[in-house]
């Protein structure tokens, strides 16, 4: 099991369960049936998921197994928990309701381009049983291309290099959010689908990209709720970022980094142009590939240390989530995305959108674009939903309209 899916299971709990739901909204209800074939089908192709989570003595490790996985209709609150600890069972479900198909993974399994793949396959698989007229195949033409082995590659290992460099990484003593909290561990949903030419359109206006509008939007969200005591510490937002991007790479499973980018309103402009013209120049400084290979360098190295390797399962995962609960302050909320998906131009008629979120300890935004329709969805355990609500309103006073969805 590659080096980020190891810390999963020793900091998954009941505030954050590490499981992500990936789902496609088709113009027509699910047919349960079709879909559960889909799925069988679509296990051929993607073993990786047939894989359970088993502890070792130093590591816990992905296992194969003969469990098939069931479909049924949607019975739980989202990104509930996936993973139990010594239980053999599959760390993937897929679930429906109405004209919803659902995929929720435990992160350990899989990244969020990992799981994308996977959910194509079942759609289009499921497109060729319920319009083979119109949609006839084969799965190849989703440029989907790798084998088995490439499948299971950890990519971390591949492009690990033991040779330092002396380059500085940003982080931060962030601003958190301390708002009461819903009840029960729970969490609110709320997504907002606009229309991707008027955002590209309003990108150009500010000379930048969606994904710098949207970040400074973000950053400029929070930043309305803040009080001066407050603004004295950085807005910071965590942004994954996809390795395959500057490391070629076939693998389905976790395969991703981050950067920590913060924003000081106490001392930089509050001005919308101003905070895109910041996030601009730190994407262009930090996401490139020499960076990239630092960050991950460094993260793979802590493994390699021959002292840490022979420590342990149990004392290591008190190591872990200690960590895991320090760098909680590193971070005001998490900003992810997974970019446009693309299917065969045949499927158009029957999917309305994509989209994705994640459980989350504070609050995280996910994004995706399908056709048309850009999805984000927040996912908080907030009672508050100003921070959201000004997000979308900013977009709306830009002239982006925002259809609003919202699950309590």
């Amino acid at each position: 099991m590659e080096n980020a899916a190891k810390i999963f299971p020793a900091t998954s709990n009941a505030k954050d369960e590490r499981v992500f739901r990936f789902a496609c909204e088709l113009n027509e209800n699910v047919i349960p049936e079709a879909l559960q074939q889909a799925v069988d089908d679509s296990m051929e192709d993607f073993s990786l998921f047939a894989c359970v989570m088993r502890k070792g003595l130093f590591w816990n490790y992905l296992e194969e197994s003969d469990l098939k996985p069931i479909v049924r209709e949607e019975y739980k609150e989202p990104c509930d928990r996936m993973y139990e600890r010594d239980q053999k069972n599959l760390l993937f479900e897929v679930t429906y309701f109405k004209r919803r198909i659902n995929l929720e993974v435990y992160h350990a399994l899989a990244d969020g381009t990992g799981v994308m793949w996977f959910l194509k396959t079942i759609v289009y698989r499921y497109l060729i049983q319920t319009h083979p007229d119109k949609v006839k195949g084969p799965v190849t033409r989703l440029d989907i291309d790798m084998t088995d082995y490439e499948q299971r590659e950890d990519s971390f290992e591949k492009y690990y290099e033991k040779e330092k460099k002396n380059i500085k990484i940003p982080r931060y003593k962030s601003f958190q959010l301390r708002y009461p909290k819903l009840q029960d561990a729970s969490q609110s949903i709320v997504e907002g689908i606009a229309p991707v030419d008027k955002l590209i359109e309003a990108s150009h206006k500010y000379h930048t990209t969606v994904t710098v509008l949207l970040t400074a939007v973000f950053f400029c969200a929070i930043a309305k709720e803040m009080s001066p005591a407050q603004r004295k510490k950085p807005v910071a937002l965590m942004i994954p970022v996809n390795l395959r991007q500057f490391f070629p790479s076939a693998s389905g499973r976790n395969y991703f980094s981050w950067i920590d980018i913060g924003y000081d309103f106490s001392k930089d402009s509050d001005k919308l142009e101003d905070v895109i013209s910041y996030v601009s120049d730190f994407f262009k400084r930090e996401i490139t590939r020499e960076r990239m290979a630092y960050r991950v360098n460094e993260y793979v190295g802590i493994e390699h240390k021959f002292i840490l390797r022979m420590v342990p399962l149990e004392i290591k995962t008190r190591f872990l989530q200690l960590g895991n609960w320090q760098n909680r302050n590193s971070n005001t909320a998490i900003f992810s995305n997974v970019g446009k998906v693309t299917m065969p131009e045949e499927c158009r008629p029957f999917i309305r959108l994509f989209d994705f979120f994640t459980s989350t300890p504070h609050m995280q935004l996910c994004m995706c674009s399908y056709g048309n329709n850009m999805v984000m969805s927040f996912t908080s355990v907030f009672e508050n939903t100003t921070m959201r609500r000004n997000f979308f309103r900013m977009l709306t006073q830009m002239g982006i309209p925002v259809e609003i969805a919202a699950r309590p």
